[in-house]
């Protein structure tokens, strides 16, 4: 049985970190490759169980896998992973923005890529790995981790708040926002303002809307009974081009889509938040 729970960070941490989550699952679980959608965020991930293949495609049947902790990046397409055996891990889910206030690389170098995070986070991340695997409760690796994140934090990036409020104006606004809406709205020039996000969320502005977007259109099938319901409720010009969007980001169609067994989207879809 799949068993996944998310932990909230402490205080101090909020603003920059999402969630902790903890994936536990038997042998044989998930040795079929299972959808990784795009979601938007950086991930850091611990894995305490055997090894998992990462980044799968079409054309890398064997993804990639990667001994220790690991960053995975932000993703602009469909991605899949299995397991080698038993599933045993524990992750940190960044806010958009949030890993640059742990390290300098610029966020789109990650997009993606699935990273040794001690090239990320410097050496700190290994032993982070090996203070955590002291103890067998999740609750307690967990409270461990965020006290060293705590920590190893340098400092809220320096474009955080024009980043932070891009974020909420794009977030409240489903239509296609113009640039001009944008850089009226922020008050900077689009391309000043799309260096800092590609720096610190790792997309354009307005490709982090399209990302936005289509996961408020993946959960919006949950409750729609119709595609086109869901194209004019989440604003896409019309059906086709939802359905477009769509196959980039999941590999398939949306009727498909429902029809399958989706563990890991359906996790995040029911678990994180646009």
């Amino acid at each position: 049985m799949l068993y996944y729970q998310q932990y909230y960070p402490s205080t101090q941490l909020a603003d920059l970190i999402e969630c902790y989550w903890v994936l536990h699952a038997p042998h044989g679980f998930m040795d079929v490759p299972d959808r990784l959608i795009p979601g938007g965020r950086v991930e850091l991930i611990f894995n305490f169980g055997d090894p998992a293949d990462w980044l799968i495609t079409a054309d890398n049947l064997h993804g990639v896998c990667l001994s220790g902790p690991v960053i995975m990046g932000q993703r602009n397409q469909i991605f899949y992973v299995k397991s080698t055996g038993k599933t045993r891990m524990l992750g940190l889910r960044f806010k958009p923005g949030g890993l640059a206030a742990f390290t300098n690389v610029p966020i789109s170098d990650l997009l993606n890529s699935l990273l040794p995070a001690e090239l990320i986070l410097g050496k700190a991340a290994k032993s982070w790995e090996m203070q955590l695997s002291d103890y067998p409760e999740d609750d307690k690796r967990i409270h461990v981790l965020d006290t060293l994140l705590k920590k190893a934090w340098r400092d809220f990036p320096a474009d955080q708040l024009v980043v932070s409020q891009t974020i909420e104006i794009l977030r409240n606004n489903q239509e296609d926002l113009s640039i001009d809406t944008i850089c009226r709205q922020t008050g900077w020039y689009y391309k000043k303002l799309e260096r800092v996000f590609l720096k610190n969320i790792g997309y354009t502005p307005k490709y982090y809307h399209k990302i936005l977007r289509f996961n408020k259109a993946v959960r919006c099938m949950r409750t729609r009974t119709t595609l086109t319901d869901v194209s004019h409720t989440c604003n896409y010009f019309d059906q086709a081009h939802f359905i477009r969007d769509f196959r980039l980001f999941t590999g398939t169609t949306p009727s498909q889509f429902k029809k399958e067994d989706n563990k890991i989207a359906d996790i995040l879809i029911k678990h994180q938040p646009v």
